[in-house]
């Protein structure tokens, strides 16, 4: 969609706009709010946050409108991108959240790539410890070294019918 149409199309069929957010959609260059930034560019400036929703682009693209209009109210902010999020066509609103998944995506290859796991080696030695726990009574060895079924001074012996065992 043509980007001052879409903007005539929010001013004209929106019920309800305060005068404030109105003067702010009025002037607003929504070239600049639907525009798609290069994903490499995203991913870099995202590295070590969280992950990114196609919303969330949208709310950048409207952050940096609005500073560049000198609004600095974080409630018209807010209230200008839920409404044009909302009136925004399927097809671009698709857009800008494969965006944000292939952003996500750049950044959770790139953690795997840095950082491999690989616990192989810590599993091996964890499955090697065989060494008993020195405990002064009979819960504390069972704690540590699990209980043994096969003993008859074991809590569940004294408990249980005499052959269920």
């Amino acid at each position: 969609m043509n980007p001052e149409r879409f903007k005539r199309y929010i001013l004209t069929n929106h019920v309800f706009v305060p005068p404030l957010l109105y003067h702010f959609l009025n002037r607003a260059n929504f070239s600049a709010l639907l525009l798609l930034r290069n994903v490499q560019v995203l991913a870099n400036q995202l590295r070590g946050s969280e992950r990114l929703a196609g919303i969330d682009l949208m709310n950048r693209n409207v952050k940096r409108e609005a500073y560049r209009l000198r609004f600095y109210n974080r409630l018209l902010i807010d209230l200008a991108m839920n409404i044009i999020w909302q009136y925004l066509p399927s097809f671009q609103r698709n857009q800008f959240i494969r965006l944000a998944n292939n952003v996500n995506n750049i950044n959770q290859n790139r953690v795997l790539r840095i950082r491999p796991i690989d616990n192989t080696a810590t599993l091996d030695r964890i499955a090697r410890i065989n060494n008993r726990q020195i405990t002064n009574n009979y819960f504390e060895q069972s704690f540590f070294d699990g209980t043994n079924f096969n003993d008859d001074r074991s809590l569940e012996s004294l408990i249980l019918p005499a052959g269920f065992q």
